[in-house]
């Protein structure tokens, strides 16, 4: 069965409190290296996951999952090029990756390279059980050129896939805001929570939808909890001096 790296380094990331890097007689050397180069990415350290993915692709170089790995270790240390190179490679060995073109994208997109991000993220969405990363570039794409009414929907479709895609949520909860449709907005950012509790910016637009709404309970939570969450978030603090100045007329 087809696996695929970023379940994998999920479940590297829930055990890697515990998991130290691994040697075993009974394993192939190839395969200790990958672990371990799993384990130094879930740990955020780049430079020694490059060096053991490295050297688990040079051990089996016809493995597209080390390739895609590396790539992923070189883009989160910002090493672009070096990542495209390995997505390009894990792509020459086994082309049905398509989820892979998704990373490419996103690599393209924030380089400014906007058609081959386009390109990449479309090629990506023929993977229909992995469409998060793709659909989210493209709303991103979409709303860059003004298009508000694909990238709602692109957001949506991400939200259907990855209902904890934080991002995704903040995005469309904020240009239904500007559509005037705040309740709906607020039910967005409402849901997403569920799935993010401690990501400061969803309390933050819940804050304010309250705080719109006329629901200055709500809205004085939403925004404390902001704060607690991101003690220099600005926005919080001045929404929280609004909402004293509203209650004091």
């Amino acid at each position: 069965m087809r696996r695929h790296i970023l379940f994998i380094l999920a479940g590297i990331l829930a055990i890697s409190i515990t998991l130290a890097p691994v040697s075993s007689a009974n394993r192939s050397r190839a395969d200790i290296h990958f672990t371990n180069g799993l384990i130094y990415f879930a740990l955020g350290f780049q430079d020694l996951a490059i060096t053991e993915l490295q050297k688990a692709a040079s051990l089996e170089p016809g493995n597209s999952e080390v390739r895609v790995a590396l790539g992923m270790a070189y883009h989160a240390k910002g090493d672009w090029q070096a990542a495209l190179a390995a997505y390009g490679e894990a792509l020459r060995v086994d082309d049905s990756l398509l989820h892979v073109h998704g990373l490419m994208g996103d690599i393209y997109r924030v380089r400014g390279d906007k058609e081959k991000a386009r390109a990449h993220y479309l090629r990506a969405m023929e993977d229909s059980e992995l469409v998060a990363v793709p659909a989210y570039g493209l709303g991103v794409l979409a709303e860059e050129a003004g298009d508000r009414k694909t990238a709602v929907e692109r957001y949506r479709q991400v939200l259907e896939a990855a209902p904890d895609h934080a991002e995704s949520a903040a995005r469309l909860a904020a240009l239904l805001h500007q559509d005037g449709a705040v309740e709906e907005a607020l039910e967005v950012v409402e849901n997403a929570q569920r799935y993010n509790p401690r990501v400061a910016e969803l309390h933050y637009l819940g804050g304010l939808f309250y705080l719109e709404l006329e629901k200055y309970e709500e809205a004085e939570h939403a925004l404390d909890r902001t704060l607690q969450l991101d003690e220099n978030h600005d926005g919080a603090r001045r929404a929280l001096r609004q909402l004293e100045s509203l209650r004091q007329q």
